[in-house]
Order: C-alpha cells, then structure tokens, then sequence
C-alpha cells in the first residue's frame, strides 16, 4: 500500500474513534479531555478524582506541561474539547500553547477549561493573565484561607488553614451539588475575588468568619486581608457568549485523595459536580425547534404578516441530564417582538411536553405598524446554557380590498345617515322643482 493510501486510513480511523467516542460521551461537546500535569505532582493522589473522569466516558490524554509537542488545536481545529490545568510547582512558566491567548482562542472556539491552582504556590503570570480576561482576580502569592470559628481540629489546630464549609451556606449554586447539603466540604488553600461580569457563575463561598492572609508576615491591626467573607471565592466559573465554560478551583487539594476520602466529606459529590457543569453535562438546554403561524392555521413560518392578525408562536425547549434530553420547565421564558425597539415583551406558558422538549406557546395580536419585524427569544439565566433565536418577518398593511365597509363600522352610521338625507332630499327638491313650477296661465283670444 502506498504512503498515500496508508495516511487515507489513518485520518479515517482517527475519525471512527472520534465519532465513537462522542456517541458514548455523556458530554455535549465530546469527550476528549486533556489533563496538563507537572511531573512533581503525583497523578495517584488524584486517582479517584480522574477514574471518576474515566467512568464517565472520557478520553483523558495526560501529558507534561512542559511538552513542546502540546498543542490544543489540530490544523486550525481543537485537538482537545476539554482541558484540566493543573498549576505545576516546579515551572517558572507553562509551555507557549497554554497561555492565556491560546486558552481563550480553545475558549472560542467551544473548549472547557477547568483550572486547578496549586494550594502551596502563587498562580503564573499566564493563568493569572487568562484569570483576569475572566474577570477573577486570584489571590498574592503564598496566602491562605483560614476560618478560626469552623476548621478542622485535627489537620490544623494551630493555623485553621484547614477549613470545614457547610454547604446550605458556603454553596452559592446549589445544583452543583444536589442531595449532598448534609455533608461537609475540607477545605484548605486559598481564595479569590470576583469582578462584576455578568457572566461569572460563582460556586462555592467562604463562610462569614473567614478570610485571606500571609501566614509569613503578621498583619497589622490597620491592615485589610485580601479578601474576606462572602467576599472570598474557592470556585467560580464564567460561561461565554458561545455557551463554552471555564472553571477555576482555588485549590487543586479539595480534589485530592485525602479531602474526598475525609469522613463525612461531600468533596467527591462536589468535584463531580465541578465537572459535569465545566464540561457541558450539566445545566444545557437546546432549543428544540420554533414555529410561528397565523392563529388556528396550519401554514408554519410564513414570511409575510398582516397588521392586527394573530399571531402564534411556539417553542419546544429540552434539558440534558447526563444520558438523555428532556422536557425543560421554567415560568420566565420570554419573547419579544421587536421592530428596532419591542413592541411586545411576552411570556410564553407552558403548555405540556411533546417527546424530550418542552412546548411554550402564547398568540398576540400584531401591532398596528407595517414594516420588518423580529421574533426574538433570548433565554439566559445563570448556570445554564444560553438559548437564542431571531426570525424576521414582514409585516403589511391592510391591502386595498381588506378595509372594513362603511356598513361594517358602526361608528360610520351618522355619517351614512347624512349621505342617504342629503341624497333623498336633493332627490325630492329635483322632483319638486320639475313638477311644481309656476301655473300656466290662459292666452286670452283677441278679435
């Protein structure tokens, strides 16, 4: 066979696995997954944390931070749908290909990044830069979180670095950890501060008694930690525009082997959670399908509407829980029908389920202005994927033969009853003027 032919195959058996591999993916975006690892770090330490990735479907191809063969894209396409990047203490610098331009060009083109910082070194200038791009400011280097009123005796009874959370309190998105609220969270590293972007997804909070410091340098009474509170965030993420996500984890230990196997501990139920949300098995809807109609008719999608008709429309929306799409329920989903400005802002109801898809539906009465028109359904909560349709439609006036008669409107009777008055009386005058002229009078006869 020639060297021609033999490449053919390759790239063919390439394909054939990949497209395996996402069919039994319980991700909606695939299931390759890179994990980045500095060849310090001990991958059995995490060994429950990644077979629980394996159980999962995934791909995990482990390599070096410091490969130079480590690309995340394939001729212009990701190599990768997923990356985990663990920080590496022994590096001064990650390779060329994870800084933070080729993580947010990965990020663009609809790759997860889950971002784990080592608990006892600050975070590189690359994850730094791509953190900041996030809108999340990590914290200075060699810093710790400790909480003197809820810590773990035994692991710290001293510095209460080691941190015990509640999580009916500590958890900002409960759906990242559902039926585990009775379990504790070990916790122990440091902690960031959030920005305002609206797109950050907030996880998991310090308690109120806790906050950031140098454990090298004492802090002076006028001195401010760092971050504080509420205020002090272990794990945040950020969904971008085009529904791809990236996590950060403050510290890669509450993954650890030690923290998931802790008594009593709900690390394991949390880390699982992490993941599923990073890597698009949880909290993504689809829009099914959309169709607009003029009321009680059958013709779907027309492209021309008249003024004042009603109008349908209807949605059908699904959820994927892991292993199948079903029906998604919500009370806030809205349409707008807009002509630069909306007209109307509506919320469409629930009208039942139809398969795996929920349909919504409402009918409204189309304004009394022609032009060009946009059903617009724009569906973004936190935690979710962002759901997103515009159909542009046109909307006539009435056409010459579709006005109401004179006869029709009741408001026109006055003036109907004046033209038949005046149309009768002038009738009447014509035929008194004809028949009622002056009386002939007789010739008299002369002689």
């Amino acid at each position: 066979m020639t060297p021609f032919g033999r490449g053919i195959i390759r790239i063919l058996g390439f394909q054939l696995l990949a497209l395996v591999s996402l069919a039994l993916a319980l991700s909606t975006t695939g299931s390759k997954l890179l994990v980045v690892l500095d060849p310090s770090i001990n991958k059995e330490d995490y060994s429950i944390f990644f077979d629980d990735l394996k159980d999962r479907d995934f791909v995990i191809d482990f390599r070096s931070a410091n490969d130079p063969h480590l690309s995340l894209f394939n001729y212009g396409e990701r190599a990768y749908d997923h990356v985990i990047l663990t920080l590496p203490p022994t590096q001064k610098a990650l390779g060329p290909n994870l800084l933070a331009k080729p993580l947010l060009e990965f990020m663009a083109n609809g790759g997860n990044v889950l971002v784990l910082v080592n608990p006892n070194e600050h975070a590189l200038g690359s994850v730094r830069e791509f953190a900041r791009e996030l809108d999340i400011h990590l914290p200075f280097r060699d810093t710790k979180l400790v909480d003197h009123f809820h810590f773990d005796t035994a692991a710290s009874p001293n510095l209460h670095d080691t941190v015990i959370l509640d999580p009916a309190t500590s958890l900002v998105a409960p759906s990242i950890l559902p039926g585990a609220t009775r379990k504790k969270i070990v916790y122990s590293g440091s902690a960031f501060a959030l920005g305002n972007n609206q797109l950050l997804f907030p996880i998991l909070r310090a308690s109120d008694t806790a906050y950031v410091y140098d454990p090298a340098e004492e802090l002076l009474a006028s001195d401010s930690p760092f971050v504080s509170g509420t205020q002090a965030y272990l794990v945040a993420g950020i969904q971008a525009r085009n529904n791809a996500r990236a996590v950060i984890v403050a510290s890669s230990s509450m993954l650890s082997n030690d923290a998931i196997d802790a008594a009593d501990s709900a690390n394991r139920e949390l880390a699982a959670g992490i993941t599923k949300w990073t890597f698009q098995e949880s909290g993504v809807i689809k829009l099914a399908s959309v169709t607009h109609k003029l009321a009680n008719t059958d013709e779907e999608n027309p492209q021309i509407y008249r003024v004042k008709k009603n109008i349908t429309y209807e949605a059908e929306i699904s959820e994927w829980t892991g292993d199948k799409w079903v029906p998604f329920v919500a009370d806030d989903v809205q349409l707008e029908f807009t002509m630069l400005d909306p007209y109307y802002r509506l919320t469409l109801t629930p009208v039942g389920a139809n398969g795996d898809s929920e349909l919504y539906a409402t009918t409204f009465q189309a304004p009394d202005q022609h032009g060009m028109f946009t059903f617009h359904l724009n569906y973004k909560r936190t935690g979710l994927s962002y759901v997103e349709d515009k159909r542009t439609v046109t909307l006539r006036h009435f056409g010459h033969n579709e006005f109401l008669r004179s006869f029709e409107i009741p408001n026109a009777y006055p003036y109907i009853t004046s033209v038949v008055v005046v149309v009768v009386a002038w009738v009447l005058f014509t035929v008194l003027w004809v028949f009622s002229g002056p009386e002939k009078v007789p010739e008299k006869k002369t002689q």
